[in-house]
């Protein structure tokens, strides 16, 4: 292990990225997924949706894995509602519209895991690794 390399740390000192196109005012953090994350094919994303937020509804063709770290909210999924409760774990299944609710007082805090080609930053950091691994030997854009 080298002197750089960082194997712990809090969540909330990880940079934040623009999620905005979820929601103006969410919080988003990756904790694992590629590049200097340790994890290539996977992202683990940690976000923070403030009191009485939502996350408009959309579809993906991944599944998406979360586990609820504090907060009471839920996710619509196809007129369903999962409870998304303090130490609960949810799936919504590749393919389902779905929306998320925090109607309660207190931020909703969740873990999500997604494929890396689920996640835009993830998805750009991939894509540019593997450019570089393409590259000829010696050869610089």
């Amino acid at each position: 292990m080298s002197k750089q390399e960082k194997n712990f740390g809090s969540i909330y000192d990880l940079p934040l990225q623009n999620a905005s196109a979820l929601a103006p005012n969410i919080e988003k953090r990756t904790v694992y997924g590629p590049g200097d994350r340790y994890w290539e094919e996977w992202v683990m994303r940690h976000f923070i949706l403030p009191a009485h937020e939502s996350i408009p509804e959309h579809s993906h063709d991944w599944d998406h894995l979360m586990y609820t770290i504090s907060g009471d909210g839920y996710v619509e999924v196809e007129g369903e509602n999962y409870d998304m409760k303090t130490g609960y774990w949810t799936r919504i299944p590749g393919g389902m519209k779905h929306v998320y609710h925090n109607d309660a007082d207190i931020p909703l805090e969740f873990f999500c895991i997604v494929p890396a080609h689920g996640d835009p930053q993830a998805k750009k950091i991939s894509m540019r690794a593997e450019r570089a691994a393409r590259k000829p030997e010696g050869k610089e854009d």
